[in-house]
């Protein structure tokens, strides 16, 4: 007897959702057409939830646990049981589109370095997520609508370090390399930020697919707020101790500080300080495969992340030769990076020699006259916190008077400042107020509004 290899391995775990699940393997047959399983694990539900599929032409299997074991388990055992040359893992609660399948697949086979890639949809586990549909819709048509004019967007892999496991796409040997799920994440969401970590430690791309929307009911966190907040933190605390680096800093791009930088140029040599796990660099990386990509990170562990996509260097800028670093940059970024430091005015001083004539610093830097911070100190407060502007990881502290001071007296001259701000609330209001109408001191409107400068600097020659 001839065995035929499914091309796709679709593996659905499924706890009490019985109608959801009934409309995904639905969305399933009616819209993938390439050879499939589908692998359901029914993980302990309620009896009156079990798991029944209506017979079809196609494989589609069930997978039963007589007690609710977990999403990582149930992932596992799917796993276990797949044939596919291709593993897709889907939540029981995402619907697909006519195409979901089949662009996710041509993406995946279309560039060899990657090895999993993610459809979008408008809720993560985080909220709102960054790729949105231009409408709402109501019905199965509307949807199949909004998904069609997403998909006429412009079809590009959003590069991603971690990656949630509603709709991912996974090819077998990177399963192989990544092994099995973390059964001691029980959140389905950081057990998709522990699984696509490995893939991107072991140097496999990891992709959202802006282009490929699926709809994803994702239970609404509101109904049970407290509860939700305290598995977050209790799972964030699991993943910082495995991985040593924080799920809410670590991962985030700077995108604001690139819309600074002119990307076009081929062989662009960019240095990020303070890269943390790469995510900044992957994102240049996407919008210039050729520039050498240079990072700079203390946490070893965020190190480690970043290192299978940029040439991690060793360097204290504080106290740092230039003459013994070869390379030198056509930019240097330094986010949130300067209010860390002892001694800015000297690593300044010596990073800028390390540009090429014409190179730039690109940065941000806390306000810490911004109206919350005044508020706080006139109630006699100065109180280090976990982040934001009195970060207990801050030594110096600037406004934008002494960020321009710094950077003249390093010999560098500034081409763009810009202001970050964010939304004040009343009292802060009324003490603006106050403030903008002293008579004895003209204060600027922009100073105790920016919550962080942004700026791009040039070496001067």
């Amino acid at each position: 007897m001839v065995i035929i290899m499914a091309k796709l391995s679709i593996i659905i775990p499924v706890y009490n959702m019985k109608k959801q699940l009934h409309q995904c393997i639905l969305s399933v047959r009616k819209t993938v057409r390439l050879p499939y399983e589908v692998i359901i694990i029914d993980d302990g539900s309620s009896a009156d939830e079990h798991v029944s599929i209506p017979v079809g032409t196609d494989d589609v299997r069930v997978i039963r646990n007589d007690v609710h074991m977990g999403f990582s388990h149930a992932v596992n055992a799917g796993i276990r049981a797949s044939v596919g040359e291709v593993l897709f893992f889907l939540h029981a609660d995402v619907l697909l589109t006519p195409h979901t399948a089949e662009d996710m697949l041509d993406a995946l086979t279309a560039d060899p370095s990657l090895g999993a890639v993610t459809a979008v949809a408008v809720r993560t586990y985080y909220g709102i997520a960054r790729t949105q549909p231009d409408r709402t819709y109501q019905s199965w048509e509307e949807f199949i609508a909004v998904s069609e004019d997403m998909r006429k967007r412009e079809k590009y892999a959003h590069p991603e370090i971690i990656a949630e496991m509603f709709a991912l796409m996974v090819r077998r040997d990177v399963v192989v390399a990544a092994g099995f799920l973390d059964e001691h994440f029980e959140a389905p969401a950081f057990t998709g930020f522990d699984y696509t970590i490995r893939m991107t430690r072991a140097g496999f791309g990891v992709a959202s697919l802006p282009w490929v929307y699926v709809h994803h009911v994702e239970r609404a966190h509101e109904f049970y707020e407290e509860v939700f907040a305290q598995r977050k933190k209790e799972h964030s605390e699991l993943f910082r101790d495995k991985w040593g680096v924080s799920i809410d800093y670590s991962f985030q791009a700077r995108v604001d500080l690139l819309s600074m930088m002119e990307l076009r140029h081929a062989g662009l040599r960019i240095l990020e300080i303070g890269c943390a796990c790469g995510a900044t660099l992957r994102e240049i990386a996407m919008h210039n495969p050729t520039a050498k990509l240079y990072g700079v990170e203390l946490n070893e562990n965020a190190a480690a992340i970043a290192a299978p996509f940029a040439q991690i260097l060793s360097m204290n800028v504080e106290d740092l030769n230039p003459a013994d670093i070869a390379e030198h940059f056509d930019y240097i970024i330094m986010g949130d990076v300067i209010e860390h430091l002892l001694d800015p005015w000297t690593a300044i001083r010596n990073i800028r020699e390390l540009l090429v004539p014409g190179g730039s610093i690109v940065a941000s830097i806390p306000n810490v006259a911004h109206i919350s911070n005044l508020y706080n100190v006139l109630c006699g407060r100065w109180t280090y916190e976990d982040m934001g502007l009195l970060d207990r990881t801050h030594f110096r502290f600037f406004t934008k008077y002494e960020i321009i001071k710094m950077i003249e007296d390093a010999g560098l001259v500034i081409n763009e400042i810009h202001s970050r701000k964010q939304p004040i609330n009343v009292q802060w209001q009324a003490l603006r107020d106050e403030i903008l109408s002293l008579r004895s001191i003209h204060v600027d409107s922009e100073d105790v509004e920016t919550f962080q400068w942004l700026f791009r600097v040039v070496r001067a020659e």
